[in-house]
């Protein structure tokens, strides 16, 4: 079995991906800010910063495989310059690490973005893994930069990499606000607010008023129901939801696997979800009212797994429903670490 060091092991896909690195039988070595929030036994646990090259050294000392899961997803209030130290210049760090080894990193796996491929000016056919990248955004920007890197040490040095390229990473427990009232309208108004800070400033930013059209047609409904959104020609809006577990599963498949080695894999669902699907079905589960809205312009995108299918043998059960019938089961098998934190998904991994 290998010894795997894992960053970001505090995040949605961390907590769950370590217990089963663990359960697997391999040996796990814990990176992360605050590593004492996962609560896996029989692990190592390191303390260390991605703005920390030393650290991050002897965080890496003796793996064979390191899983780099960390990132800092929203750019918030914080300077470009502190976002891309993290983001990027973190990777770097990692990188150098892992090949100034006595004895080097044999697979770097990295977890990378549907952002990369630009999802507020996506084609209707599903996205592979060929697709240009040409992020509009400072998240998906850091990704493509990152993923330049771990190809380049590959090159010079020989460094075996693996990019994951996940689409919104959910837990069930979390996935129960979706598609509803107040959730749609606190990802308009988290979008509009943060203007060329979203990922989706693009489509935002065309002058039409997302919110007031919301707003005119809904009113002051209360109940928060569930509701869809379409475009302006009746198209869905749609975002490739991505149940934890088969983001977990898909790079569980990826580590020491042959086929993996220098590729890149969409990593995500079975097939994007719909506002009209997502709606649809929490009505169903919880009895509420459907609603749906009209929007200006259309947020609609889908990934092809087709790749890691053929090449990992990567098949994603969890649709929407999958993931909210688990959510409703008193007594859910225990392959997923529920998240606490509120989210607003943006087409971003919450690693």
């Amino acid at each position: 079995m290998a010894l795997i060091c894992v960053t970001g092991v505090s995040g949605r896909v961390g907590s769950t991906l370590v217990p089963q690195l663990v359960r697997a039988g391999h040996h796990v070595r814990c990176v992360g800010r605050a590593p004492e929030r996962l609560s896996v036994g029989g692990v190592e646990v390191v303390e260390a910063s991605l703005t920390d090259g030393g650290a991050l050294a002897r965080a890496v000392a003796g793996v064979d495989v390191v899983v780099h899961l960390a990132a800092q997803m929203v750019l918030g209030e914080s300077s470009v310059e502190r976002y891309y130290d993290v983001n990027v210049m973190g990777t770097l760090r990692l990188l150098e690490a892992s090949v100034s080894q006595s004895v080097p990193v044999r697979q770097f796996v990295y977890a990378s973005t549907d952002n990369t491929y630009d999802p507020a000016h996506a084609p209707r056919e599903p996205i592979t893994e060929d697709h240009p990248q040409f992020p509009g955004d400072y998240y998906g920007t850091s990704k493509v930069l990152c993923e330049q890197l771990v190809r380049n040490y590959q090159k010079l040095h020989g460094l075996n990499y693996t990019i994951l390229r996940y689409g919104s990473v959910l837990a069930p427990n979390e996935a129960v606000a979706l598609f509803r009232l107040d959730w749609v309208r606190g990802f308009l108004a988290t979008h509009t607010t943060a203007g060329r800070r979203s990922n989706l400033w693009q489509l935002l930013a065309g002058g039409d008023d997302f919110l007031g059209a919301l707003q005119e047609q809904i009113g002051d409904r209360t109940g928060n129901p569930a509701l869809a959104l379409t475009g302006p020609d009746g198209r869905p809006w749609a975002i490739h939801t991505s149940d934890v577990r088969d983001t977990v599963a898909g790079t569980l498949a990826a580590i020491d696997h042959p086929n993996a080695i220098n590729q890149d894999f969409n990593i995500v669902g079975p097939r994007t979800t719909t506002f009209t699907e997502g709606a649809t079905v929490i009505a169903k589960h919880y009895n509420l009212d459907l609603l749906t809205a009209h929007m200006p312009a259309t947020l609609a995108f889908e990934l092809s797994t087709h790749k890691a299918t053929q090449l990992l043998d990567y098949h994603p059960h969890h649709d929407f429903d999958s993931t909210i019938t688990t959510a409703q089961d008193p007594n859910p098998t225990p392959d997923y670490t529920p998240v606490t934190q509120g989210w607003i998904p943006t087409s971003d991994p919450r690693s």
